[in-house]
C-alpha cells in the first residue's frame, strides 16, 4: 500500500522547489555543494529526480524490514515495522521527494542493520554513503560510539567502520577546504 501512495504522490505532483534546486545540482555534478553533500544530485543525474526518491523510499523499506527480522527474530515484526515506516510521514515522503534525506535515511537503515549484524566493512561504506547524503549522518557514529560506551564494548571493528565512513566523506572534505 506505502507503494501505491509514494508511486501516486510521484506522478501527481509538481516539482517541489528544494528538488528543482537539487536537480539543478545534477546538471553540474561536484563533489560537494554550498549546503550539502553530493548524493543526492549523484543519485538524480543516475535515476531522474522521482526515480531517484522512489528508489531511497523502496530500499529504506526492506532496510527497516531487515533489521526488525534480525532484532525481533520474526517475519512478523518485520512486517510491521515496514509497515510503520511505510504509513509515517517522513517515511512517505522521503519516498517521493528526491531531497537529502532521501538517501540519508536509506543508508542510515542500511548502515543500522550492518552494524547490528557487526559487518563492519558494509557498515563503513554504508555509513559513509550516509555523510554523503546528509551531513547529520555523524550522528549515527555518535550514537553508536554512545551505545558502545554504555555496553562498555566497542568492537575492534568499529575502527575499520569509522575509517571507511571517513574515507568516503574525505572527497567532500577536500571539496570544502
Amino acid at each position: 500500500m506505502g507503494v501505491v501512495v509514494r508511486l501516486a504522490l510521484a506522478l501527481g505532483t509538481d516539482t517541489y522547489f528544494d528538488e528543482a534546486y537539487y536537480w539543478q545540482w545534477a546538471r553540474h555534478l561536484a563533489w560537494g555543494y554550498f549546503d550539502h553533500p553530493p548524493m543526492v544530485a549523484w543519485l538524480i543525474a543516475a535515476l531522474g529526480l522521482r526515480g531517484a526518491a522512489l528508489l531511497c523510499g523502496l530500499g529504506t523499506g526492506v532496510a527497516v524490514w531487515g533489521l526488525a527480522r534480525d532484532v525481533h527474530g520474526t517475519r512478523e515484526a518485520a512486517w510491521r515495522a515496514a509497515a510503520l515506516w511505510s504509513a509515517v510521514p517522513v517515511g512517505i515522503v522521503a519516498g517521493v521527494w528526491a531531497t537529502p534525506d532521501a538517501p540519508m535515511l536509506l543508508f542510515w537503515a542500511l548502515g543500522l542493520w550492518a552494524l547490528q549484524r557487526e559487518r563492519w566493512v558494509l557498515a563503513g561504506l554504508t555509513c559513509g554513503l550516509a555523510l554523503l547524503s546528509k551531513y547529520p549522518s555523524v550522528l549515527l557514529g555518535l550514537a553508536f560510539m554512545l551505545a558502545a560506551l554504555r555496553a562498555r564494548r566497542l568492537p575492534a571493528g568499529a575502527w575499520l567502520t569509522a575509517g571507511l565512513a571517513l574515507l568516503c566523506f574525505l572527497p567532500v572534505v577536500l571539496w570544502n577546504a
